[in-house]
């Protein structure tokens, strides 16, 4: 499903083929990218109109972000040929409630979801998305 959407100061603009569900992940790495869990779209691919910044997390995974205002753009799973782009930077918000929590042995007690979610640990997760 073709969406639409961009950056908080509009000089990225993108459309994504998204899948129509909602992801959170709890790793540590996400919180610290955005101060908490990391709430995306998944997505088969993406184009991005405008300057991206790209960022090697690790072997495994990019993170993109505008230069210029820093929105936080995408997370791009290698393996998986993957992107993951926040559920807010969609021009509609997405038809979806969240499905999935990844990293949920990595959560803090701070917070917490009301919906039922498939939940997978960090080891669940890499034994089934590499």
């Amino acid at each position: 499903m073709s969406k639409t959407g961009s950056c908080l100061c509009g000089k990225v603009r993108f459309t994504a083929d998204a899948i129509p569900s909602l992801q959170a992940c709890h790793c540590r790495t996400c919180r610290k990218w955005g101060g908490g869990p990391f709430i995306a779209v998944p997505c088969k691919s993406a184009e991005f109109e405008g300057e991206v910044t790209r960022f090697a997390a690790s072997k495994r995974a990019d993170r993109g972000f505008c230069p210029t205002c820093g929105t936080h753009l995408f997370f791009y799973s290698k393996p998986g040929d993957m992107y993951g782009i926040p559920a807010g930077l969609f021009d509609e918000d997405p038809e979806s409630s969240l499905r999935a929590e990844y990293f949920i042995d990595e959560k803090p007690d701070y917070y917490c979801f009301s919906e039922e979610t498939k939940k997978l640990t960090g080891a669940e997760f890499r034994a089934k998305f590499g």
